[in-house]
């Protein structure tokens, strides 16, 4: 019996299940060039479940499918019957994973597009940073935004100021508590 019906198993893999399954009760994943099968013997019953997987599917994700479908072989239907649940477990489970893949892709899109609003984001604030319109405290605030954590003489050499001045200002932000100073790693970060 098979669902669909216009399903074909390569007699190959067949043997390779049968012979993998060796009548001990398991599940068995077969992963050859041009096909992908997760299969699970049920010793009571003598028979073999296989699922034909797509080339990217991960078989774990489908045991469970499978564990339904051997609860269904152990209720005794009569063929017409167990074939009707396998067609329903099959639709069910199409459905299941469909959707899940619809959500996975609408996911990698929004990780996308927030990637690319990222880089645009570092670029402006980049672009702000490097003008020469800036005060001190706001090209610190930048570069810090832009860069996570920066030394003392990554800020002085990406702000055309005085030691003197660039250390009062710092000094300033962190007292007011814009600016904090890591004390391990040498290095200033923006505190929100």
């Amino acid at each position: 019996m098979k669902y669909p019906d216009d399903l074909e198993i390569p007699d190959n893999i067949v043997q390779q299940i049968q012979i993998s399954h060796n009548f001990i009760e398991s599940y068995i994943t077969i992963e050859e060039k041009n096909w992908s099968s997760l299969s699970y013997y049920n010793e009571e019953k003598d028979i073999i479940i296989v699922l034909v997987l797509d080339k990217y599917d991960d078989s774990s994700d489908y045991t469970i499918i499978l564990d339904e479908f051997k609860k269904e072989v152990q209720l005794d239907l009569k063929e017409k019957a167990l074939r009707s649940h396998l067609e329903r477990i099959f639709k069910l489970s199409q459905k299941v994973f469909r959707t899940r893949d619809e959500v996975i892709a609408k996911l990698s899109n929004e990780v996308a597009q927030l990637k690319t609003l990222e880089y645009d984001l570092k670029k402006k604030f980049a672009k702000i940073a490097n003008s020469d319109h800036l005060k001190v405290k706001s090209k610190i605030q930048f570069l810090l935004a832009i860069n996570n954590e920066l030394s003392h003489d990554e800020l002085k050499g990406a702000i055309n100021t005085s030691t003197r001045w660039l250390n009062e200002v710092l000094e300033t932000l962190i007292k007011n508590e814009i600016v904090g100073y890591n004390d391990l790693k040498n290095s200033y970060y923006l505190m929100f």
